[in-house]
């Protein structure tokens, strides 16, 4: 069937600044960009631009933002035929003040309330499974039920419904705030004894294939029983919003196109890279020849 993202959808208003957000001030804004948003939802979209087939399972509600979200999906060619059922549901929107001096973000999220129903579905059969932990129960369930099925999790924040999904996924792809919440240990790149360290305990979640994602410093990853960092490609951030979403939506469509794991470590970087050039999280996410075109040397 081709890719399902499971997880969180949300709208974002973004708004620019050229200084850091601090209190008792008052910031004049002569501009705002609006624009879906969501682990789940950037990931969809970037997996359908991309070419991919791609499933939903998302909460959207019926008000305002939510048919702003439906209609940016149906414009990306992203279904929505596997949507979780939840009627009375208040779609998540986010306001995000971006610093574009630094492309650092600060992100106030007006997160939903969610009802305690029950999802059915039948006749999905993806090949690849990608959860960002938000739909912890759902996400497992699908990652049993359909066990040729390639999983993956974005796992930015260890958090109990995080780990739920992680210990059953094929792949473990983390952020370095995730390593460290769950560690207890800060990554030091100039210690590569204790990198390796912190490395094998993320692994042991699941035992299976771990990546950690440093942001501007790269990733780290294992190839052949050893540790290696990729670096990150040198761009000029303008807006960090969505790049893990962007990552992870890329890594699951290069689980989808089987590619070596070096290689789709690669193009995700890369994607991520083009994608912090630009203002906002969903609009930022790049053509597949733009960041083929990022890659060459």
């Amino acid at each position: 069937m081709g890719i399902v993202c499971i997880g969180q959808s949300a709208y974002d208003i973004t708004v620019p600044i050229q200084e850091p957000v601090v209190d008792n001030r008052k910031y004049r804004i002569h501009t705002e960009m609006q624009c879906g948003g969501g682990p789940a939802l950037n990931s969809a979209c970037l997996c359908a631009l991309w070419g991919a087939p791609v499933q939903l399972v998302s909460r959207i509600g019926k008000d305002p933002y939510g048919m702003k979200l439906r209609d940016i999906l149906g414009k990306y060619g992203v279904q929505t035929d596997y949507l979780i059922p939840d009627e009375e549901i208040i779609t998540p929107y986010s306001y995000i003040f971006v610093n574009t001096e630094t492309g650092n973000r600060t992100i106030f999220n007006r997160p939903a309330v969610f009802s305690d129903i029950t999802y059915a579905e039948e006749g999905l059969n993806p090949d690849v499974i990608l959860s960002d932990g938000h739909e912890d129960k759902i996400s497992v369930e699908l990652i049993r039920k359909y066990p040729k099925a390639v999983s993956v999790i974005d796992a930015g924040t260890c958090r109990e419904t995080t780990m739920n999904v992680a210990k059953y996924v094929d792949y473990l792809v983390c952020s370095e705030d995730f390593a460290r919440q769950y560690t207890g240990e800060a990554i030091n790149l100039e210690d590569w004894e204790s990198c390796k360290k912190i490395f094998r305990k993320v692994k042991e979640i699941n035992r299976k294939t771990a990546v950690i994602t440093l942001g501007d410093k790269g990733l780290l990853y294992e190839e052949e029983g050893n540790l290696k960092r990729l670096p990150a490609y040198k761009v000029k951030a303008v807006d960090t919003t969505g790049a893990g979403d962007i990552f992870h939506g890329a890594f699951a469509y290069g689980l989808y196109q089987k590619l070596p794991l070096p290689e789709n470590l690669k193009q995700s970087s890369a994607a991520s890279a083009v994608s912090v050039q630009t203002l906002g999280g969903q609009i930022s996410i790049p053509e597949l020849k733009t960041v083929q075109q990022q890659m060459s040397p």
